[in-house]
């Protein structure tokens, strides 16, 4: 029967699968974004400020709510506070993937809301992604602000941050980012496509 730290052993290398993952993708550069799994009553999370390529399962941080490390090398990531405010809120959500991926934080950037355009994104999100409120990275006004936004969604960007894909699994958190990014960029390629067939009609 696995015992208690086995468990452990094993979240902390699927959350190092998750991040290492989330670069390869290029949803990261070194050491952006971050990945988190719920681990009973605490919560797992990448350390801060370790590049992907050299992060290792060790520092994945085990954390509670109010950011006290119980195990883990070095300090959990500056974004826990989103993490926390995410779970406090929706007992359903076992995983978060917070990316930089271009496009959706370039929507994040410049638009109040990300449209969705195409019937397998609003099947999974709706007409629309929300953006957060912007406040200051790492902060409590953040992690309440995205909290809100994400509401009972699948994901939220974050005011001229990133991206927040959530979910039952980590691979569900990490699909659910992957796809906020799939439609941000067919919504720009919708967009320019639009301004072409309008030349043609012109």
């Amino acid at each position: 029967m696995p015992t208690q730290d086995n468990r452990l052993t094993k979240a902390r290398r699927a959350v190092l699968k998750t991040a290492k993952a989330m670069a390869t993708a290029g949803f990261a550069t070194g050491s952006s974004g971050n990945v988190s799994l719920r681990f009973h009553q605490h919560y797992l999370i990448t350390a801060s400020g370790v590049p992907y390529d050299r992060l290792v399962a060790a520092q994945i941080i085990e954390i509670d709510t109010d950011g006290k490390a119980f195990s883990g090398r070095g300090e959990p990531s500056s974004e826990w506070r989103m993490h926390a405010a995410i779970y406090a809120q929706r007992d359903d959500v076992r995983a978060i993937v917070h990316t930089h991926s271009p496009l959706a934080t370039a929507a994040a950037i410049v638009l109040p809301a990300l449209p969705v355009l195409h019937d397998e994104g609003r099947i999974l999100f709706g007409a629309e992604v929300p953006v957060s409120e912007h406040h200051p990275p790492g902060t409590w006004d953040l992690a309440h602000a995205v909290a809100e936004a994400l509401g009972s969604s699948r994901g939220v960007l974050v005011a001229r941050h990133g991206v927040v894909g959530v979910g039952a699994t980590l691979d569900e958190a990490f699909e659910n980012a992957v796809k906020i990014e799939e439609i941000a960029r067919l919504s720009l390629f919708a967009r320019q496509f639009e301004s072409v067939r309008r030349k043609e009609e012109a």
